[in-house]
This record gives C-alpha cells, structure tokens and sequence, in this order.
C-alpha cells in the first residue's frame, strides 16, 4: 500500500507532463529521433488527441463508467491516490473507444448526463474539474 501511495504522484506528474507537451508539427530542421520506440509513442500519442473537437462517446457511457468507478475511488481512501487512479484508468478507456477527448469535453458531457457522478468523482479526486487531468 506505502508503495502505491508513493508512484500515485508520480503518475499524476507523468501524466501531466505528458499532456502538457507541444504536439504542433515538428521544426523541419530538428533531427528526428534514432529511437524507434520512441516514434511510435510519440505517434501514438499525438493520435490520440481529439480530432477537431469531436467526442465519440456518449456522455451515457462515459457516465456508466465513471458509476462503475467510484466503488473503487471510494475505497482508495485519499484524493491523491483517486487521481491518480481515475487518470490512469480513464484515460486507458477512452484509448480504447477511440480519441481522447479533453476534459473539458468530459466536463460537459458529464454536467449534462450525470451531475451527480460528476460531483462525486470529483470530489472523491479532490478536483473541481476534469481539466485537471
């Protein structure tokens, strides 16, 4: 558990790094990674931006989820680890639908569908927003 307690940061900072990273094309002058790896995920990484705003899942199923989660937050027992938790675990279930949406499209689905949810999560999280993700 101390370990879990300990990465829980640490992910949420890997994550905020990652989202927060320059995705504009690329300088033509600047030398492109030797890295294969290293393409692919940055590859997989900007494909996984949303495409022109769209949000292909339902606000209905996004709030099914996030209903089937708090069980979970709940029994985290800190807001960190709830972050760090539905970071991770959100994010690995929109990759699977399909684009990422940001989260302030998850703020407005979510207000629409499922307010209650919403405030849950958040506070569970201790977040007042899904753009914090």
């Amino acid at each position: 558990m101390r370990t879990i307690r300990l990465l829980a940061p640490v992910v949420c900072v890997v994550l905020a790094a990652t989202a927060c990273t320059d995705t504009d094309t690329p300088d033509p002058g600047a030398a492109a990674p030797d890295n294969p790896t290293a393409t692919a995920a940055a590859s997989s990484a900007a494909g996984s931006a949303p495409q022109g705003g769209s949000t292909p899942v339902s606000a209905k199923a996004v709030c099914a989820y996030l209903d089937g989660q708090l069980p979970t937050l709940k029994g985290i027992g800190s807001e960190t680890g709830a972050m760090a938790n539905l970071t991770v675990n959100l994010y690995s279930w929109y990759e699977k639908q399909g684009p990422v949406p940001t989260g302030r499209q998850i703020d407005d689905q979510t207000r629409q569908e499922c307010p209650a949810t919403r405030t849950e999560v958040l506070k569970l999280a201790g977040m007042e927003s899904f753009e914090r993700l």
